[in-house]
């Protein structure tokens, strides 16, 4: 067991957590103990002191080669970890190495994290809010705003607890990726993954999630909401109040592990919901979410827009309530700055953020006057695109990278340069304009949705806004603009109203007031919360005239959904031939619509039977198998190995169905659904009132073609335009 004085190493040998890294090593080193620093021989440390550590490099930029040097240098006998007290494995890729110090060293302390103590569990609190960004190790910039809507709710709300789920992302790729899968998760059931600790807040609670960089927003969003459920000592969040900020992923975590009882209230902040909403599983998610929130709250009239177009049944739970910042936390500069010459951006090196465009800019402004600076602050994967750029530019000299710095340091940021500049694309609402805005310092900002809606009324007296534009000459055409406007800014003026909009005060309150409001109301109801057609009220359709759907694999299914409501509220009966039928659960209980689904009996013709047996169904059973018995090896390369067997029988079996058996089987799949069809559905229906059949879907066709050979007095086609509705005696019986 480690002692406040044995020797610590620290292994980080991924490329994402080197912040985490430096900043937790330094801060062990500084109470007195040996630290040795593993990393890989990656670029991000080139020329990377830490203090008081000492810092060995290991392998390559490779992962595997990385991993195997740092085994043989860790792993032996006489090596560093045999006199060591405590390993943290710092990152997914260090997972390995913790998980064989285990067997090699059993008396080694090994965490993921620094713990002051390890054995505190989340208390019970009030409210909890759960975030996917606040300011930590690896990025103290990260979620400040999260942070400063808790402060402002402060104690009247009671106890709080903070539930930050930490992305820990890595790659799957190769035996190393799936080796680094299967021990992340071993080391977490050891481990738990669980920083708790007090702040001014309240309980902070940081866990690690380990995700797959080749995921998705809806397996990302599952992976948050199982790894929470097993963080949690109860298995969900026992709060009564649950504020969750942005909806996917944190509000998605809250309605899945919140308790039936509690009622959640969801901030959404995010820039890239067009990202979530393009995918059904996602949005199908977030949908899901919206049903059981009691509020939405969205900090700019773009984001809820947004929503209600998307999710228009939820209206009325959404409403506007910005970022609040807290002024008091930003001191007015002492003088105003003489003239725009010490360019700032504080943010994210990301694409949306406009840097890139920025950065040209401010090449062609010191083109002209050789007095101009630009200071980047933050991070992210354009950094060492611009780092390359800022080369090209030749103006190495004059512009400076700085990692992301602390909240509380954004202020002097701010007072030693003259102007904020923001060139993003699409921002939500712009927290660092405000911040800049009350340390007195104007701004030269795009005039994106959130700034834009920010900004209202202050162009000119706050600085100079331009429209988005990827055009460096629009940015500086603006700068000469603000030059020109310099000595008629009042910044003093654009502070006072943006703190009666956005100050913590008055943004405090009225979270405060909707706590009260959504705790005295009544709770949020579970329902189907996807975008469908609601299913008129049931009429009872004997005798009516009916049209028939048939709908094989259809290319919008929500094009044929809304086709069978608005024939249902014009009067018709619906029957539906369907090769999925759970297609069309939303008319369940509607006696007006029959659903037969052909698609079961198609999965059990001998062709399909015999594909899925030899290419699919034994080998998955048999690798399922290995992989089931390689859990309880010791040792988790069988599992890796096992895992990888998996991923390389899909792909091949994914290729034999696409390339050599779906080729062939499109060509009879039409004959061999109609003859089914022919069977099983016919019998069933009552073509005697059938108007028309209606063919939605080209694997329909045939059906289409048999229908109308038999009945030819039946009208059959692919037209979906709506009939004159039904006079109200022939719509009931």
């Amino acid at each position: 067991m480690a002692t406040p004085t044995s020797p610590v190493v620290y292994v980080a040998l991924g490329a994402r957590r080197i912040r985490a890294a430096r900043t937790l090593a330094a801060e062990l080193a500084a109470t007195g103990r040996t630290v040795l620093l593993v990393v890989a021989d990656l670029p991000e440390w080139s020329g990377v002191e830490v203090p008081g550590v000492t810092v060995r490099k290991v392998g390559s930029a490779d992962p595997g080669k990385a991993l195997r040097v740092a085994r043989k240098l860790l792993l032996s006998r006489r090596g560093p970890l045999a006199g060591a007290g405590l390993l943290i494995a710092g990152d997914p890729e260090a997972s390995p190495i913790a998980d064989a110090a285990h067997r090699q060293f059993p008396g080694l302390e090994v965490r993921t994290d620094v713990v002051t103590d390890p054995g505190r569990k989340p208390a019970a609190a009030d409210v909890t809010v759960v975030t996917p960004w606040y300011p930590s190790p690896n990025d103290p910039f990260a979620g400040a705003f999260v942070r400063a809507t808790t402060e402002a709710v402060g104690k009247e709300a009671g106890t709080i607890t903070t539930l930050h789920a930490e992305n820990w992302f890595y790659s799957p790729k190769g035996v190393t990726g799936k080796l680094i899968g299967v021990t992340i998760e071993r080391e977490l059931r050891r481990d738990a993954g669980l920083v708790v600790e007090d702040t001014t807040e309240g309980e902070l609670v940081r866990a690690v999630v380990p995700q797959q960089t080749s995921g998705s927003w809806a397996t990302w969003g599952q992976e948050q909401v199982e790894r929470l459920a097993e963080a949690l000592p109860t298995g969900r969040i026992e709060a009564p109040v649950v504020h969750a900020h942005t909806g996917h992923y944190a509000g998605v975590v809250a309605a899945a592990l919140a308790r039936d009882d509690a009622k959640i209230i969801v901030t959404e902040h995010a820039t890239f919901l067009d990202q979530i909403f393009e995918h059904r599983a996602s949005r199908n998610a977030y949908g899901e979410m919206l049903a059981r929130a009691d509020r939405v709250l969205c900090v700019g009239r773009a984001l809820l827009d947004q929503i209600v177009e998307k999710f228009p049944q939820h209206e009325k739970k959404l409403s506007i309530v910005p970022n609040p910042v807290d002024f008091d936390q930003f001191a007015v500069r002492p003088a105003p700055p003489a003239a725009p010459l010490r360019w700032l951006y504080v943010g994210r090196m990301l694409e949306h953020k406009g840097v890139h465009t920025l950065l040209e800019a401010f090449a062609k402004v010191a083109a002209e006057d050789d007095r101009v600076t630009l200071t980047l602050v933050g991070n992210g994967k354009l950094e060492a695109q611009l780092r390359e750029r800022i080369k090209e530019l030749g103006l190495g000299a004059r512009v400076t990278q700085l990692p992301p710095v602390r909240p509380e340091e954004v202020t002097g940021l701010l007072h030693e340069h003259d102007v904020l500049t923001h060139a993003s694309t699409s921002e939500t609402f712009g927290m660092t304009i405000v911040e800049a805005i009350a340390t007195g310092t104007p701004v030269l900002a795009a005039r994106s949705q959130g700034p834009a809606e920010t900004l209202h009324g202050l162009d000119h007296v706050a600085g100079q806004l331009f429209e988005v534009t990827e055009d460096p000459d629009e940015i500086v055409t603006a700068y000469r603009k603000l030059v020109d406007a310099w000595d008629g800014l009042d910044l003093a003026e654009a502070r006072r109203q943006l703190r009666e909009r956005y100050g913590r005060e008055a943004v405090g309150a009225q979270l405060r007031e909707i706590y009260r409001e959504v705790l005295a109301g009544p709770a949020a109801g579970t329902t189907d919360a996807v975008d469908e057609p609601a299913a008129p009220p049931p009429v009872t359709t004997a005798e009516t005239d009916r049209i028939t759907l048939v709908a094989i694999d259809p290319p919008a299914p929500r094009t044929a959904r809304r086709f069978i409501s608005d024939l249902r509220e014009r009067g018709y009966a619906v029957d539906v031939i369907a090769s999925k039928p759970d297609s069309f659960k939303w008319f369940a209980d509607d006696d007006g619509v029959k659903v037969y689904g052909v698609g079961e009996a198609e999965e059990h013709r001998f062709p399909h039977r015999l594909e899925h047996i030899v290419v699919k169904g034994f080998p998955r059973r048999a690798l399922g198998y290995l992989r089931a018995r390689a859990k309880d090896v010791r040792d988790p390369m069988p599992e890796a190995l096992a895992i990888a067997a998996q991923r390389g029988h899909k792909y091949v079996a994914d290729r034999v169905q696409g390339r050599i058996y779906n080729p062939y089987y499109s060509v009879v799949r039409p004959r061999v659904m109609w003859k089914i069809a022919r069977r099983r559905v016919l019998p069933k229906l009552d073509l005697r009132h059938t108007r028309r059949i209606v063919v939605y879907g080209i694997a329909g066709v045939t059906i289409g073609w048999g229908l109308a050979r038999q009945n030819p007095s039946i009208v059959v086609g692919t037209d979906m335009s709506l009939p004159e509705p039904l006079p109200t005696g022939r719509a009931e019986s």
